[in-house]
Formats: structure tokens, sequence, C-alpha cells
């Protein structure tokens, strides 16, 4: 009789609490599961394109903005910081020939003042491979905590199969990561909704843009240079 009690007033208080609207910007590396992870939380089939989905999630009303991460990509992203109370950062785990560019990006992503401050859940994504790296090796890898402790952010590693999750109803390690950002998100909830409002209406500075431009212009031409050498050497063992 107790339990029954008990758990009708955890019922009750749960319908008294108000329901929060809260915006994810999902994000991450080309090709590291990104959209799969979002079905993965909806238990829905693919977007067609549609980079917005919107779940319930017990008291949050939360909108999930799915963004390319290509290189050509990424320039959308500044654009969508201003409106997202927390970030979700896919990684696939089991690439480790792109590691260092995850990083860079990572580091890249947490030094925008309109990141800064607000959690972040990376999803060690792909853990079904055999490669996979696993979250505490990430975490060494990655530098997080040192980046992390840089932007004041709140964080979190969720080791994961976005695969896994759509095959299995319960126990979906990428649902679990979200219920943490959100409640990550409830504990500055009231100042993340001023700085959405504020970053909203701001336009973003040339030196937002600019930082982030240069950023991506050095990367591409680091990239360009790793080609030349590659294909110098080919052409030394062909003379």
């Amino acid at each position: 009789m107790f339990n029954l009690m008990s758990n009708c007033c955890t019922w009750f208080s749960k319908i008294q609490e108000p329901i929060r609207k809260v915006t994810v910007l999902v994000v991450g590396l080309d090709k590291a599961g990104k959209t799969s992870s979002i079905r993965g939380m909806l238990r829905a089939g693919p977007t067609h394109g549609c980079i917005r989905n919107e779940l319930r999630v017990e008291n949050y009303l939360v909108t999930l903005m799915d963004v390319g991460g290509s290189a050509e990509s990424r320039g959308i992203w500044k654009e969508l910081w201003g409106e997202a109370h927390g970030i979700i950062f896919v990684v696939d785990s089991s690439d480790r020939h792109r590691i260092r560019e995850v990083k860079d990006v990572l580091a890249d992503l947490l030094k925008q003042p309109r990141v800064a401050g607000k959690p972040i859940l990376v999803l060690a994504n792909k853990q079904d491979k055999m490669n996979a790296l696993l979250g505490s090796e990430l975490i060494e890898i990655l530098s997080l905590e040192k980046l992390v402790n840089q932007s004041r952010s709140l964080c979190h590693i969720e080791p994961c199969s976005a695969l896994m999750d759509l095959r299995r109803w319960s126990d979906r390690k990428t649902l679990r990561g979200l219920r943490w950002l959100l409640r990550a998100v409830c504990l500055d909830y009231p100042e993340l909704c001023t700085r959405v409002a504020q970053d909203s209406r701001r336009p973003i500075e040339p030196r937002e843009r600019g930082k982030s431009e240069k950023t991506e212009k050095v990367r591409r031409k680091t990239k360009a240079e790793r080609l030349t050498i590659l294909q110098f050497f080919k052409w030394s063992e062909v003379v």
C-alpha cells in the first residue's frame, strides 16, 4: 500500500512539473553516424533531408538539429550555435585515421563563445566494431578533460552503437546519453534560455565567423599538403 501511494505521489509530482523546451545541436564529422544516432533516439525511419526532429522525453520537448559534418557543411554550424541549449558531438570510434581531425574540430567547437559553458554529450558511436576505441581511450586521445575545463562545460561520454539501438526496444545508449544531457541542461535552464534568446537575436560577430573559417582553411591546407607529399612519394617510387 505504501509503495502504491509513493508511486502515485511521484507520478503526480511529474505531472505538475513544467514542460521544458530544449534545443540540441547534433554535430560531428561526416559518416560518424549522427543521423543514425537520432533515429535510435526517435525509434523512427530516415529523416529524408529534414534536419529538425522533435521528441518528448519525460518533461522535455526536445528539438534535435541534425547538421552535416563534411568540411563544406561545417560552416552552417556557427549559424545554429546560439539556438542550442546543449550539444551532442558524435564520434566514429572505429575510424582511427580521422581521430586527429575529430580532436581539432571538437577543440575549435568548444572555443566558440556561443558554445562555451553549455553541456556537451560525446557519443562514442560504432562500439559494435572490433577496432572501436573505448570511451576511456577517447577521453585521453581527445584531451577531453582539458577541453571541457577550459570551456567550463559539463561533459559526458556515452559509448554506444546507433545501429544496435535501432534493433532493440530497451537500453538504448543514445537515449540514455540524451537523458544525461537534458538533466545537465536542467541545472542551468533559466540561464541557458536567456543565452539562447540573446544569441538568437544577436548577429554573429566577424571575429566568431573569421575564427571558424580560418581554422577550416588551415585544416584544408594541411590535408592538401599531406596529399601533395603522398603524391610525391608515389611519383618517386615510379621513377
